[in-house]
């Protein structure tokens, strides 16, 4: 009984909360990085379609604000949460945006690593030391990974050259955002090209609002939507549909 009244009060609460969103409903505007499975436009469209955009039109749905996407270059994003251009964003957190955004709800822990080709062996640290690994340039994994000189690695400038050399057999693993390469191994028609994975770090993507957005204080608004939502199972299902797991 008592778990059930705390449900049906949360229910209530939301209920509440949305009848007055819509009632001082705000115009948004949220940016994130354009790259799939998280957010890319629909081909032959201006349509976002990816996980992003799917979380981000349950949260406008929910919480009655209009929410305007906008998809740019990794250092566009920066810029314009800086400037107060944009108010807020869902991407990996870092602490070198905590001087110019508030973090808020967190959506999804991702998953970093490397991940063989099929029919390598990866189970553990050890087993990437016969291995030849694609890695991108500037990519950090963990210290211990980053710093290890026995490792065989190859830079590259983007996941695609190391799918096409781990296809050619060039190349043993790649490391990296792990539904990511896994997704885009699909998009280049190899979906049996990987296999073993091994994660070595998480990364929260989450809520992030500029400081100097002008709707900072509905911030705690759609940080509690956001938390319902992964409280009732909204975001694994809309995260699973493209391909984070």
């Amino acid at each position: 009984m008592q778990k059930s009244g705390r449900f049906f009060g949360a229910v209530f609460a939301l209920l509440v909360m949305g009848y007055l969103s819509k009632a001082d409903a705000r115009e948004l505007k949220f940016i994130t990085l354009e790259t799939a499975p998280w957010a890319s436009f629909e081909p032959g469209s201006d349509r976002p379609v990816g996980a992003f955009p799917e979380i981000v039109r349950e949260l406008e749905r929910r919480s009655g604000h209009q929410i305007q996407i906008s998809l740019r270059p990794f250092a566009r994003i920066n810029q314009d949460l800086e400037s107060g251009d944009q108010d807020c964003t869902i991407i990996l957190w870092s602490e070198s945006r905590a001087s110019i955004v508030e973090k808020g709800a967190e959506v999804y822990q991702m998953p970093f690593g490397v991940i063989a080709r099929k029919g390598v062996s990866l189970s553990s640290y050890e087993d990437l030391k016969p291995l030849t690994i694609s890695l991108l340039r500037g990519l950090k994994i963990t210290p211990e990974f980053d710093n290890d000189t026995s490792l065989q690695k190859e830079y590259d400038k983007d996941y695609q050259i190391g799918l096409l050399k781990i296809a050619h057999q060039r190349l043993d693993a790649i490391a990296g955002a792990i539904p990511t390469i896994f997704y885009m191994a699909k998009q280049e028609n190899y979906p049996d090209l990987l296999d073993n994975y091994l994660v070595m770090k998480r990364i929260p993507i989450a809520l992030q609002c500029s400081r100097k957005s002008p709707n900072l204080d509905v911030m705690q608004e759609l940080n509690t939507v956001i938390q319902t939502m992964g409280e009732d199972g909204t975001l694994t299902r809309l995260l699973n549909d493209n391909s984070y797991f």
